[in-house]
């Protein structure tokens, strides 16, 4: 198999020699061959596992197998001399589970101090003619890729953590957060009566208008349309001013069919208003499909949304 460690100058006739352990070791490539016995392949994959650098996977399709390694820079802590002989040991155990050659572009990359080796180990004569694999070894300059990056300066906040006065300020800074949430509502949002629970009310507004009420990341999405009792025509709106009771029925009547703004509120049981915001029924004259929505801060004790056309005066 013709390979760019057949020409170099340096190139040994094995793996290795006595660098002893290097700092950094890569395993790529793929071995492949059809299964002779899955025992001595299985037991072959499971010793390269047991080498510091092992991490090989083995995986059969029909008659034949595949060999893949973890192809990852990983250290060479323990992967010395004697590892490095075994490493090869074990591709022979693996020819030898094979019928017939093998197929290999598995190569080892091993870094040391001034010079990286690269290992090819290409397919040769399957037993008992050979041994199914011949190692080619180049050896080269170490280059500056072959390391991996300088890992980071860890951040100033964490040295800074392990003060003891900043250990003593967490609790205080936690607590002044937890306040501060509070008075800012956060928490009153994050724990608001769900929008489903809410009463709804229309109060003089009767069937005039309809409400819808949904939750929207901490608030209440308000959308309000035309209800089943809106008038659709002029004479329709005579009549049912007629209809009405009192002045205040008129006047609420008057602002729907005007298209004026109404106060939506957010109440609780003790009849507190938690939070209201203005909306404009403007577009409910000229469109009978038309919905305006507003939004209202969320809140634990909240139980009912309620329109009124008073705007609420805070004691």
């Amino acid at each position: 198999m013709p390979s760019e460690f057949d020409m170099n100058e340096n190139a040994e006739s094995s793996q290795g020699s006595d660098r002893g352990e290097p700092a950094w070791v890569t395993m790529d490539g793929i071995v492949e061959g059809r299964i002779g016995d899955i025992t001595i392949l299985t037991n072959a994959v499971k010793a390269l596992n047991g080498l510091p650098i092992g991490n090989f996977e083995l995986e059969r399709d029909g008659g034949k197998f595949t060999i893949l390694p973890i192809n990852e820079r990983r250290p060479g802590t323990g992967f010395d001399n004697a590892q490095q002989r075994q490493l090869l040991q074990h591709l022979e155990q693996i020819a030898a589970g094979s019928r017939g050659p093998i197929e290999s572009t598995l190569r080892c990359t091993m870094v040391f101090a001034a010079e990286t080796t690269e290992t090819l180990f290409r397919a040769g004569p399957p037993p008992p003619a050979g041994t199914g694999v011949e190692p080619l070894t180049r050896v080269r300059p170490r280059h500056a890729a072959d390391s991996p990056p300088p890992v980071p300066p860890p951040p100033p906040w964490r040295q800074m953590l392990k003060r003891r006065e900043v250990i003593l300020v967490l609790p205080l800074m936690l607590i002044a957060f937890a306040l501060g949430a509070w008075q800012s509502g956060l928490i009153d949002r994050l724990l608001s009566a769900n929008a489903v629970g809410l009463a709804i009310e229309t109060g003089e507004f009767d069937d005039l208008l309809a409400i819808d009420v949904e939750n929207d990341w901490g608030n209440y999405k308000v959308t309000v349309r035309r209800g089943a009792g809106h008038p659709d025509t002029a004479a329709a709106w005579d009549q049912r001013a007629a209809a009405a009771e009192n002045e205040t029925e008129r006047l609420h009547a008057i602002v729907v069919r005007e298209g004026q703004d109404l106060f939506v509120q957010l109440r609780d049981n003790a009849d507190n208003v938690l939070a209201e915001q203005p909306l404009s029924l403007r577009l409910l004259v000229t469109d009978a499909n038309g919905q305006v929505s507003t939004e209202l801060p969320g809140h634990m004790s909240a139980s009912r949304v309620v329109l009124s056309v008073t705007k609420n005066e805070k004691k």
